[in-house]
């Protein structure tokens, strides 16, 4: 809840976390609050590994985080059920605000605002008749228009005949989410093109190290998002 109040100007996001949690708990059901929630809108990642692959990290809550232990799972026969609902959960989740955000009149909804309730399956502007297709502006403002990412730890051939096993595999063969793929033993990075695992080297961008994140937090009031920083001890 602290985390999330930094987006919020009627939040002090220096309140403590329990005072500030209260608060976020009455603004969610506050009829008055066009922007209860923004709750996934900054969605970048989803990451399929151990626990320890993102130990003290802070990514803003930018990502999905599924625990997956890749060596009691040889031939990806649970890899295969872990990312059932990866496709149509999270990335349909990720590409309902891309889409809305980058065209919010034509695939969102406009604002909310003059919103009329049409037999409880969809919403209308104002006296306007048509049903409006996505989601509104103040669910999408804060929301990067981007592709959600699948971060998988395991062999690149498992990953890779775990994929193609998929019913939602044209997901990833048209790059509608793109994958990568960590090999668990030497941590190379492997990105998913044309159908095949190619190795990837990155880009070496230096990560910020910080003591205390929530001093970040304090200082970051806005719908920005915060870059990824390596929590120290």
């Amino acid at each position: 809840a602290k985390e999330r109040s930094r987006r919020f100007e009627s939040i002090n996001t220096k309140l403590s976390a329990a005072v500030i949690h209260d608060k976020i708990r009455t603004r969610a059901v506050s009829l008055f609050e066009p922007r209860p929630e923004l709750d996934h809108a900054t969605n970048a990642l989803t990451i399929v590994g151990r626990r320890d692959l993102t130990k003290d990290l802070f990514l803003d809550r930018r990502s999905f985080l599924n625990s997956y232990d890749y060596s009691t799972d040889p031939t990806g026969s649970i890899l295969l059920k872990v990312l059932g609902p990866v496709a149509p959960v999270c990335g349909g989740i990720n590409m309902n605000y891309y889409f809305g955000r980058v065209d919010n009149q034509k695939l969102g909804a406009g604002t909310k605002l003059p919103h009329n309730v049409m037999g409880l399956f969809g919403v209308a502007n104002g006296i306007d008749g048509d049903l409006r297709p996505g989601l509104p502006s103040q669910m999408v403002e804060a929301h990067d228009p981007i592709r959600l990412m699948l971060i998988i730890e395991h062999y690149p051939e498992i990953v890779l005949k775990t994929l193609k096993s998929l019913p939602t595999y044209v997901w990833y063969k048209n790059n509608w989410m793109y994958v990568v793929a960590i090999h668990p033993d030497s941590k190379e990075q492997f990105l998913f093109q044309n159908e095949e695992f190619v190795p990837y080297e990155s880009q070496g961008v230096d990560i910020k190290k910080v003591n205390n994140i929530v001093e970040t937090l304090e200082k970051s009031h806005s719908l920005s998002n915060i870059p990824v920083h390596i929590i120290t001890q």
